[in-house]
Formats: structure tokens, C-alpha cells, sequence
């Protein structure tokens, strides 16, 4: 008897199904073969195979844009005081929303307020959600260019313009550490295209 196949349309975040296609190759598995994988599950569990939770409301979400800062061909990280709850980390520059404030205008109001700086906001790139003892962070990030000012935020000690493939070199904040990964790889994905 021979096996019968159906077609599935479905729209997927470009974003999750480049990074699930990175995944499922490693394992070996087409993005096909996956969804079947995941179908039959969920008839066998006769429901979803794993867990659909709430996020816990103890802890509270911390919706956060940060900047992509770009000069010469080398972009920004700050470091956070010893004394912050970041411990001396190191980030990318960018400031809490504030309401439903758009994200863009978080950024420039971190660049006038905070950072003393001017900048071109550019594209949005990613996110990363991460948990902190006691917060979570939802962190987007944006591509900018540097136009000019000096740095004066009072909560970075320091400040540094490195290499995009430098990144992981640094003690990166966690919520950044899974940035920095999107960034490198696409930066690599596009010095191939050139």
C-alpha cells in the first residue's frame, strides 16, 4: 500500500526557521522530517509533546532595545560598573521601554539622555529572551551608525569598539551572549556572499 502524503503551508518567522534549519541540519534531519516528527507526536500524546506553561509572574519582564553601533567597520560594547547588578559585563548600549514607547524612540532617548551620543537607527536584527535572578529580559537590538558625542552613561565604567568576530572574546551579559551568536553568524554568512 502506498504511503499517502499531504502538503502544509505555514508561515514561519524568516528569523526561526533560519536558526531551526542551522539545528535540524546538525541533526540531520530535513525541516520536512521534522514536522512529521513533531505531527506524529502530538497524535501519540494526543495533544502537544511538551509542556505549555505561562511565564511564572514572580518575576518580572524587562522589555529592553539595545543598539547594534557601528563606526569603521567595528561596533560597540559597554561595560557595566562592578557594582550593577551585571557585575562588570560587558552589553550593547540601549535603555528600557518605557509604556507601549516605540522602540526606536527607546534608543534615541537612550543615546540623548544616557549615552550622550548621536546615531543613525538602522534595522532591527533579533531578540533574546533571558532569565536574570529576579527579572526576565526581552532584548531587541538594532543596527546603528555612529554619528558622533562622547560616552557619559553613568552605569558603564567602559567602553570599547571591537571587531564583530571579538564579540565572544568578552564577559558578555548573558541576554548579549545570545546576540553576539546572531550577529557573528550573520556577519560570517555575509563576508561569504561578497
Amino acid at each position: 500500500m502506498a504511503n499517502k502524503t499531504s502538503a502544509i503551508n505555514i508561515q514561519v518567522d524568516s528569523d526561526v526557521k533560519q536558526d531551526a534549519t542551522l539545528v535540524l541540519t546538525e541533526l540531520g534531519l530535513s525541516m520536512s522530517s521534522a514536522i512529521n516528527l513533531f505531527l506524529k507526536q502530538v497524535v501519540k500524546k494526543n495533544g502537544l509533546p511538551f509542556a505549555v506553561t505561562n511565564v511564572v509572574d514572580t518575576k518580572k519582564i524587562l522589555d529592553v532595545v539595545c543598539a547594534l553601533i557601528m563606526k569603521d567597520g567595528k561596533c560597540l560594547i559597554a561595560r557595566r560598573n562592578k557594582d550593577d547588578h551585571l557585575k562588570g559585563r560587558w552589553e550593547f548600549p540601549g535603555g528600557r521601554r518605557q509604556g507601549l514607547e516605540d522602540e526606536k524612540k527607546t534608543l534615541e532617548r537612550a543615546f540623548d539622555e544616557v549615552l550622550g551620543i548621536k546615531a543613525n537607527i538602522n534595522d532591527y536584527l533579533t531578540h533574546s529572551i533571558c532569565e536574570y535572578p529576579g527579572h526576565i529580559v526581552d532584548l531587541k537590538i538594532y543596527e546603528c551608525d555612529y554619528v558622533s558625542g562622547e560616552f557619559t552613561s553613568p552605569i558603564h565604567s567602559e567602553y570599547k569598539w571591537v571587531n564583530i568576530e571579538e564579540l565572544l572574546d568578552y564577559d558578555l551579559a548573558d541576554a548579549d551572549v545570545i546576540l553576539s551568536k546572531f550577529i557573528i553568524r550573520k556577519y560570517i554568512e555575509e563576508s561569504r556572499n561578497k
